[in-house]
């Protein structure tokens, strides 16, 4: 996962289809690594991305981006017995992500949500 890969997250040119994305996970499934390191290419942007984004507002030291890209891509290879070719490839990745995410996010680090202002008298 290099910065060259970051230029095309939100272009669709070379985008893989979710159909073919999951053509890709079928190959994992076989243990197919040339698939897999296909995958590592078209998905490494996406959690780029995500990571880079959770940096932006504070979740994440910035140098974590990329290791923590590097991990979440590795527990989709451990979880993808529990991936379901029916629901959206990347819905999945994402969540994949914020599993990873949330493993090394300190309970003490978390941003409490505002109470909106029509349930404040209940608390």
């Amino acid at each position: 996962m290099t910065g060259e890969d970051r230029g095309h997250c939100l272009c669709k040119d070379g985008r893989l289809a979710n159909q073919e994305l999951c053509a890709l996970m079928a190959r994992v499934f076989k243990g197919d690594r040339s698939a897999a390191r296909r995958l590592s290419t078209h998905i490494a942007p996406l959690l780029l991305a995500f990571y880079e984004g959770q940096a932006q507002v504070g979740r994440i030291r910035p140098e974590r981006v990329e290791s923590l890209a590097r991990e979440a891509f590795m527990a989709l290879l451990e979880r993808r017995a529990d991936y379901d070719s029916s629901i959206p490839f990347r819905a999945w990745l994402l969540t994949v992500a914020r599993a990873t995410l949330l493993n090394h996010t300190p309970a003490s680090s978390t941003v409490p949500l505002s109470t909106p202002p029509h349930l404040q008298w209940a608390i």
